[in-house]
């Protein structure tokens, strides 16, 4: 859905999946290529050269949207997009591997990988392990979707980029599943298109971003044109080391500025389809730091949640809980 993640969806069984599962993960090898650049900077360490190969691992969203998964996903309820939706998806997103500013953020997310196993000592968050500080809401009123997420790593987000290892991209959904209206090749016919984005705790505004243009195109199609793959975002400072990060907003819409103090529940944006989005959606995740690039992602869970998983399931109140691929969520009313 954004970023660099997978555009597939979900474990599957097929052999594609296998592979994924069989190997370490591509991300974590292409960080490996970074060994290379000593090589081809200094004459008696040219052997390391031969490093550079682990970048081509950076290929593989490519690939495996190629070859998609076919195994069930709790997400199969969710009519994304027709049957060349993913291939459009790889199509049109040729040209970000020319666009240097693509380029050049994905170099500074391979250098942060490093800083952030370093500092961890190569232990890295885990719902098991890490403990919260900061009450969340939904970032946002009404049902929206999860169709892209989850706090394990068989629905992750993009589990080997440690920052967006446990976000969350959000859309939302009518009676049939589908995410737009039409035929959905115009970012405007998405339910969620200009809906309201919310702080979901207070804080202070470590950054603001607006003037991305949204990508008029939807269904599969990526701005080739992007200048930063987060598009238009914000990111709060709740304290005690997490920040929200929430991205893809509609350009114009960013009503906060950087310093300023925002309340929970207060407008910051609105959801578009700016940055590297397929579709219009929101991208939501809590970091360790401000830095997009050597913050790591936390798993974090929400306060007051009616959830279900689909059409047809039973809704359930949850005081507590994480989010994940499939599920239906809303905030429940305030008492």
């Amino acid at each position: 859905m954004s970023d660099e993640d997978d555009p597939s969806i979900g474990p599957g069984s097929g052999p594609t999946d296998r592979l994924r599962r069989a190997l370490p993960d591509p991300t974590t090898l292409s960080t490996l290529g970074l060994v290379s650049i000593p090589g081809f900077l200094v004459p008696s360490l040219e052997r390391l050269q031969v490093f550079a190969l682990f970048f081509l691992f950076g290929f593989w969203p490519l690939l495996s949207a190629l070859f998609p998964s076919r195994g069930a996903s709790p997400a199969d309820w969710v009519a994304i997009g027709d049957a060349a939706y993913g291939r459009r998806a790889v199509l049109t997103s040729i040209p970000t591997f020319v666009n240097p500013w693509v380029q050049w953020q994905g170099l500074k997310q391979l250098l942060g990988q490093v800083a952030v196993l370093a500092r961890y000592r190569g232990r890295l968050p885990s719902p098991e392990t890490y403990e919260q500080s900061t009450d969340l809401r939904l970032p946002f009123d009404g049902e929206w979707t999860v169709v892209n997420g989850s706090p394990r790593k068989e629905h992750s987000h993009s589990w080997g980029i440690y920052a967006q290892r446990y976000a969350a991209d959000l859309v939302v959904t009518d009676a049939e599943g589908r995410t737009h209206e039409g035929d959905g090749s115009r970012a405007d016919q998405y339910h969620c298109w200009d809906e309201p984005v919310l702080a979901p705790a207070a804080g202070v505004v470590a950054e603001a971003s607006d003037g991305h243009r949204d990508y008029p195109k939807a269904g599969g199609r990526i701005d080739p044109f992007q200048r930063d793959i987060r598009g238009n975002y914000v990111v709060l400072d709740h304290g005690d080391g997490e920040y929200s990060v929430l991205a893809h907003l509609r350009e114009g819409s960013v009503s906060i500025r950087e310093g300023e103090r925002v309340e929970r529940g207060q407008l910051v944006g609105r959801c578009g389809n700016s940055g590297n989005s397929t579709e219009p959606h929101l991208h939501y995740h809590v970091q360790d730091r401000a830095s997009f690039y050597t913050g790591m992602g936390l798993p974090v869970q929400f306060e007051g949640l009616r959830r279900d998983d689909g059409p047809g399931t039973e809704p359930e109140r949850v005081d507590r809980d994480y989010v994940s691929l499939g599920q239906r969520v809303a905030p429940l009313p305030a008492e």
